[in-house]
């Protein structure tokens, strides 16, 4: 589901999805004169499926 959301960001450059357990991860590669991190994890609380960032 996530993979969904973040394809249609503008900026958003790559989306690689898997799973971690019952988790799913999603790995993005994106432009950062074009879209935040921020603007990336507001995309995918706003879905309600987005839990937290792996650094």
């Amino acid at each position: 589901m996530g993979e969904e959301v973040l394809e249609g960001l503008k900026g958003v450059e790559l989306v690689n999805s898997g799973y971690h357990g019952s988790m799913e991860t999603n790995a993005v590669l994106y432009d950062p004169a074009l879209i935040s991190v921020d603007q990336i994890k507001k995309a995918l609380e706003e879905t309600g499926i987005y839990l937290g960032e792996v650094k």
